[in-house]
């Protein structure tokens, strides 16, 4: 009797190139079907992230091909400041096809990201302690998709441990409108690109003293607000007499109908006021207006300004928890 069985498909690995956008694409979209996240990938999105800041596709990334079917991919980022804590942050991305998981791909592809995160940190952050960081999957649920069970046991086995939870928090639009008034001594108005550095200023101050934060540079915040999918006619400040930016809701579209609030933030000295949840409803209005049908957003569940109520105060629930890993780079 002939062997009529297939025979292996030799795996062959290289690095990211801009060509390969439509082959990520479908990668991050199988990934995405069968964690069911409802989260599809867009090649304009994925350009934009392969082309962030300081990011050399040829040294920074791993791609691992079967054939013609890209089947695993990953990409290291430092970051160009220190966190809070003083440390060097590497962020580890990466993904590995459905189909060929548990077969010991993304242990040697996370186990070469590490390789390259600890040379990037010794030539960027010389003598500073650092932190390899990577996401974790979103909490299993029942009825729904494997979320991270498939890579926790990966990143637990390489010594990475659980070191945050984020809630993505959803509300409906329109919904019940907000009467929130404007705080004395605040207008509020939708920024412009003339803004745009100040808004910066301004979240760097607010984040400053929250879990992980390190500042974001002014080329990865250009890249960012420029995004095709960003949607500043419906961002929101909350500006000083003198121009300050004091709070900010900065919005993106990345599911259609969905408008997602990327940041929101108050500086430190002007917390207490309301000016959040002002920046916050007007932004909600806008989006409503619009015919957008709901609103996404993700917050630190242990936020030490306590934004998880803030969000449930203007209509948001829970429904769904992320988590980050870590490990100390020796």
């Amino acid at each position: 009797m002939s062997d009529t069985s297939t025979p292996p498909i030799s795996l062959r690995r290289d690095a990211l190139t801009l060509e390969d956008v439509p082959a990520l694409a479908a990668l991050l979209n199988a990934v995405d079907a069968h964690e069911q996240l409802g989260e599809p990938a867009e090649e304009p999105s994925i350009r934009e992230w392969l082309q962030m800041p300081r990011l050399d596709l040829a040294v920074d990334t791993v791609a691992v091909w079967a054939g013609e079917e890209l089947i695993g991919v990953g990409l290291v980022t430092v970051s160009p400041h220190p966190d809070r804590d003083g440390r060097a942050r590497v962020q580890l991305s990466g993904a590995v096809h459905p189909a060929h998981r548990r077969q010991g791909l993304g242990t040697s592809i996370l186990a070469q990201l590490e390789e390259r995160g600890r040379e990037l940190t010794a030539q960027r952050h010389p003598g500073l302690p650092a932190v390899l960081r990577t996401g974790g999957g979103r909490d299993p649920e029942p009825g729904a998709g494997p979320g991270g069970a498939d890579v926790r046991p990966v990143l637990e086995q390489r010594g990475y441990r659980r070191v945050r939870s984020w809630l993505e928090m959803e509300r409906e639009l329109p919904g019940e409108a907000l009467r929130v008034p404007v705080p004395d001594g605040a207008e509020l108005v939708t920024p412009g690109p003339e803004r745009s550095e100040a808004v910066r200023v301004a979240h760097i101050a607010a984040f400053a003293d929250h879990w992980g934060s390190a500042p974001i540079d002014a080329d990865t915040w250009q890249l960012w607000v420029t995004s095709h999918t960003s949607r500043p006619e419906h961002s929101t400040i909350a500006l000083a007499e003198d121009g300050t930016v004091l709070a900010y809701a900065i919005t993106s579209e990345d599911r259609p109908g969905v408008l997602h609030i990327a940041l929101v933030g108050t500086r430190p000295e002007a917390r207490g006021r309301g000016l959040a949840r002002a920046v916050l409803a007007r932004t909600l209005a806008s989006a409503a207006q619009a015919g957008f049908s709901g609103a996404a957003l993700e917050v630190d569940a242990e936020s030490l300004t306590g934004a998880t109520r803030l969000y449930e105060a203007v209509g948001f629930h829970r429904a769904h928890v992320y988590a980050t890993y870590e490990k100390p780079v020796e």
